[in-house]
């Protein structure tokens, strides 16, 4: 990855091991003041151990981590300035809210009457004004994952990283907190790295998003770039995308698939490669019969398997070509019963060739 004189962080070539095994293997990515990078991944896919790295809480076998321009891989921990949130909090039971939060300054030797007047913005900051002499215990989940935040940002970190800090929480709190996590790191322009394995959760958070699977960086993306081109087969089936259709290239530079005859959007390959295509679920909508027979529209027909009304959308699943594809279908007009044959025209916009990986 190219350098750019807007880059705060940049890793290069990052690798790491343990007792012999791969964990990282070359990451390189780099990252803006301000941003909030997502490491997004399935368990094992080395997104803590890249977080660890950077904190300085392990060693890289190899490669170089740079905090505004300087190599940081030799200062400890302590001097990196790095704020760090975990998923547990590592909150201190005998303290109360104030006095967590307050932790982080009186380790800087934080002037009392400075330390008081900060406590109090983060208070008001993360919501928890009228708290602050609260015990720890006496918090639910949503009010304690507050306070660990507010002590993470106390100190005013360079960088702050968040270990899974939302995995402990039910579904419709962190969907909550998602967002008011976001607005409070744009609102103080802090830079952070936030690792997760919720796909929705990184979507909400971040500006970037880093895939990691098996230790290797799949794609580098905005959240949007993420979703709409998957880069390969392995970071659509971790998004959760199943519409995968097999094709072949022609002499001509066109696409053979039970789409019909398309137009190949990358560099030419050598005639009869075999391609994937990815269809996206959304990009689809049903039409009469007698529309499939306009070249200028992309097509796909079968038997409804399958029809879930969603609220917003049917999700839909045909038998098309001895493939499988399920599809999230406009309510209107809604789609016809099971066992019913239905013509469907796709989105241009919403068929990727994926990379074979």
């Amino acid at each position: 990855m190219s350098e750019n004189a807007d880059d705060i962080l940049l890793v290069k070539n990052l690798c790491n091991s343990f007792q012999g095994t791969p964990i990282l293997r070359d990451i390189g990515f780099s990252l803006r003041q301000c941003e909030i990078l997502c490491l997004l991944g399935p368990s094992g896919s080395g997104k803590t151990t890249l977080l660890r790295l950077i904190a300085g809480l392990e060693q890289e076998d190899s490669g170089t981590i740079a905090f505004r321009g300087r190599d940081i891989r030799h200062i400890p921990p302590h001097k990196r300035n790095f704020g760090m949130m975990f998923q547990e909090y590592a909150l201190f039971p005998h303290k109360n809210v104030r006095q967590n939060i307050a932790f982080g300054l009186e380790m800087q030797h934080c002037p009392p009457a400075e330390l008081l007047q900060r406590v109090e913005v983060m208070l008001h900051l993360v919501g928890l004004q009228g708290l602050g002499d609260r015990r720890i215990d006496e918090l639910s989940g949503g009010e304690r994952q507050r306070v660990a935040l507010a002590r993470s940002l106390a100190p005013e970190p360079q960088l702050l990283l968040l270990d899974e800090p939302l995995g402990s929480l039910d579904r419709t709190l962190r969907d909550h907190l998602t967002g008011e996590i976001r607005s409070i790191l744009k609102k103080l322009a802090v830079t952070a790295i936030f690792v997760t394995h919720d796909q929705a959760e990184a979507f909400s958070v971040a500006d970037k998003v880093a895939v990691l699977h098996n230790g290797v960086l799949q794609q580098f993306d905005s959240p949007e770039g993420l979703y709409r081109y998957p880069q390969n087969q392995t970071v659509a089936a971790f998004l959760g995308f199943t519409n995968l259709v097999d094709g072949s290239l022609d002499e001509e530079g066109f696409i053979h698939c039970l789409l019909g005859r398309l137009p190949f959007p990358g560099k030419a390959k050598h005639p009869w490669t075999k391609i994937t295509l990815l269809l996206r679920p959304e990009g689809s909508k049903m039409i009469l019969p007698a529309a499939t027979t306009d070249p200028a529209i992309l097509t796909v027909a079968g038997i409804i398997t399958s029809r879930l009304f969603q609220g917003g959308s049917y999700r839909v699943t045909l038998q098309a070509g001895g493939d499988a594809l399920t599809f999230d279908l406009p309510i209107d007009p809604p789609p016809p019963e099971v066992g019913v044959r239905i013509h469907l025209a796709v989105n241009p916009a919403a068929v990727i060739v994926l990379d074979q990986c």
